[in-house]
């Protein structure tokens, strides 16, 4: 890649996330970048390993999904940054993609290992403007849901889970990144939030273990003898999570961080990304099936959907935050001069839980956001149309569910808005918005415009 003026950040940062001064972890560059000759070798090797599944699979054979070289694909990815990938590499996944799909083979929903080929391989050459979505992964990770029946149990036990397998991959990447820089102080707070959030799953996924003794330990010992001990505590709950994961699952954490940048920081944001979407989409699923509940006339359930979604988002809210709150203005700033268009009001969980919400007047498509959803039952007008026909007692309690859930949300957006202010200030924000002060004005919308004019 050609060497560019830095960005927005250190005069020794290289646009491309490399550091002039070899630092790694917080405000450096990540782990397993290598060297000129390394990045070269991983090309070949992955050139080549390419080429050979791709021969296989267009012979009389048929593909083999399982066999293809994500671990290759992947690696070398994460030594360049998707920025800097070799052209010939990307012009050879396309050409893959396309021989599949012109000899008929590709059959997206005939195996989880098809269906994950077929969904990730666009990720490797995605262009720009680059849309929040491919750059964050989120439809591969949607494998979660392969084996779960779409009820409200299964959904969380599949949410859960993925949230827990994502999270583990954080701590081990921040536990050796603060290993390998011997204890900085910035790395250290970074590694400890990470532990911290470990230790807290049970309060936003708590399906993630069925036996939260491994989590327990992370607690005591961030507790009784502080960072230091939380290491070897937080390395079992990890392998514990990955234990009982399936290995697809597995597999699409692994190959869903694909960064633009060679930044530590940015591989911190992507899985930061990865863990609200699982909490925007879990909100956005209590809302849908609360509107099913009402409309069946049974408001104690619906409240029920929310209340336990609103204990789910109070636990997260915090300590998710507090480790985006590590992340250098600088690196921010390099991770946003190559992630230009992507944006996180694109997220459709998070569209979809204002859209289920309340009809809100003068809402209008806006191409920053992408397309908006159209729904005929929002919960706000269902409540507000069979309220009256309900005993006091269940209607109450539906009303108070919504309004902790109203406040819980708005809570959430307020935070998002001083973490946006601490690392970027009042710059315009990505996706075309005007940054910080969108995020404030955002946190002032009611998710139930009527009930919280009563």
């Amino acid at each position: 890649m050609t060497e560019k003026t830095p960005v927005g950040g250190s005069a020794d940062q290289r646009e491309d996330g490399q550091r002039e001064d070899g630092q790694i972890g917080v405000g450096g560059t990540a782990l397993g970048r290598g060297s000129r000759a390394s990045r070269a070798q991983a090309l070949r090797d992955t050139v080549d390993a390419v080429t050979a599944w791709s021969h296989e699979s267009l012979g009389n054979g048929g593909p083999d999904f399982t066999g293809f070289p994500y671990e290759r694909v992947v690696g070398y990815y994460q030594q360049t940054g998707k920025a800097a990938a070799a052209p010939e590499l990307v012009a050879l996944l396309r050409g893959a993609r396309l021989g599949i799909e012109c000899a008929g083979r590709a059959r997206p929903w005939s195996s989880p290992d098809a269906w994950l080929f077929d969904t990730w391989l666009p990720l490797t050459f995605t262009d720009r403007p680059m849309s929040y979505v491919s750059y964050a992964g989120n439809d591969v990770l949607r494998i979660a849901e392969w084996n779960s029946d779409g009820g409200p149990e299964a959904a969380e036990r599949a949410d859960d889970l993925l949230t827990g397998v994502l999270l583990a991959d954080l701590v081990v990447r921040e536990s050796d990144a603060l290993t390998a820089t011997g204890g900085g102080d910035r790395q250290r707070s970074r590694t400890t939030a990470v532990w911290q959030a470990l230790a807290r799953l049970p309060e936003y996924a708590p399906l993630a273990l069925a036996d939260t003794a491994p989590l327990d330990a992370v607690r005591s010992a961030l507790a009784e003898g502080g960072p230091d001990a939380a290491a070897p505590a937080a390395r079992e709950a990890v392998d514990a999570l990955r234990t009982q994961a399936p290995a697809a699952l597995l597999r699409a954490v692994e190959v869903a961080l694909l960064p633009v940048t060679t930044l530590h920081d940015e591989r911190m944001f992507i899985r930061s990304i990865q863990l609200f979407e699982r909490l925007f989409a879990r909100v956005a699923r209590a809302l849908m099936f609360a509107v099913e509940s009402v409309r069946a006339d049974r408001p104690a359930e619906a409240a029920a959907f929310l209340e336990t979604v609103g204990t789910r988002l109070a636990g997260a809210t915090s300590p998710l935050y507090r480790v985006l709150t590590t992340m250098p203005p600088e690196s921010f700033a390099v991770i946003r001069d190559h992630t230009h268009g992507a944006s996180a009001i694109q997220s459709r969980p998070y569209q979809l839980v204002e859209t289920v919400s309340a009809k809100r007047a003068g809402e209008v498509h806006s191409p920053e956001k992408g397309p908006l959803f159209a729904l005929d039952a929002t919960l706000q007008e269902q409540f507000l149309a069979r309220v009256g026909g309900w005993p006091t007692a269940e209607a109450r309690r539906l009303e108070e569910a919504m309004r902790s859930l109203d406040a819980g949300w708005r809570g959430m957006k307020r935070t998002h808005w001083g973490v946006t202010m601490k690392i970027i200030g009042r710059v315009p924000g990505t996706g075309g918005t005007a940054g910080a002060d969108y995020l404030k004005a955002a946190a002032d919308m009611p998710l139930f415009p009527q009930l919280a004019a009563v």
